[in-house]
């Protein structure tokens, strides 16, 4: 047999009464007689902005449409190996339909994680510009990021093989290292 204790109140009977009277005439305020300030909105949440190694010089061979670019040091083999495309890749970014700016944002986050999490080999499907008026605005704008202000977190690079998308992707190879 569970005995349940009852519960004390919180206030007792003879309190509960003396404050009833006291606001006994209250009434509520209407919507229109509150003057209550609003709360300004929160303090920004301090992030810390990864900031981008220093640029490296690539060594860049071939044309818009086939091309290879690596870093002083790499050998030829590890870029051969990279454009021939039976590499394992362990991540794939994929920027259809992005704006420039916004695949631009998405790509040094996505290199940034990856460095991060040790992933050597990874594919950015930028698209080959066939829907644009102005060429492949946004392959441009990926490889001349890889090439430019990224570069430090590249250690090669190369046009993708036909079954992952050819000239509208590329294969990395991300620095390792601290």
């Amino acid at each position: 047999m569970d005995r349940v204790k009852a519960k004390r109140p919180l206030v007792s009977a003879d309190d509960a009464a003396l404050f009833m009277a006291a606001v006994k005439d209250a009434r509520p305020l209407a919507s229109s007689d509150r003057d209550r300030v609003p709360l300004p909105p929160a303090p920004a949440s301090v992030v810390k902005v990864a900031e981008l190694p220093a640029e490296v010089k690539l060594s860049v061979e071939g044309d818009v449409r086939c091309f290879t670019a690596r870093a002083p040091g790499v050998s030829l083999s590890q870029v051969a190996e990279l454009r021939t495309g039976k590499v394992h890749l362990e991540a794939t970014l994929d920027l259809h339909g992005c704006t420039v700016e916004a695949a631009l944002g998405q790509l040094r986050q996505f290199l940034f994680e990856s460095k991060r999490l040790g992933r050597r080999r990874v594919l950015v499907v930028h698209g080959k510009g066939l829907h644009s008026d102005h060429g492949a605005p946004l392959r441009d704008a990926v490889l001349g990021e890889l090439l430019g202000a990224a570069s430090g977190l590249v250690h090669a690079l190369a046009s993708a093989a036909p079954t992952d998308g050819g000239d509208g992707a590329t294969y990395i190879m991300i620095r390792g290292g601290k």
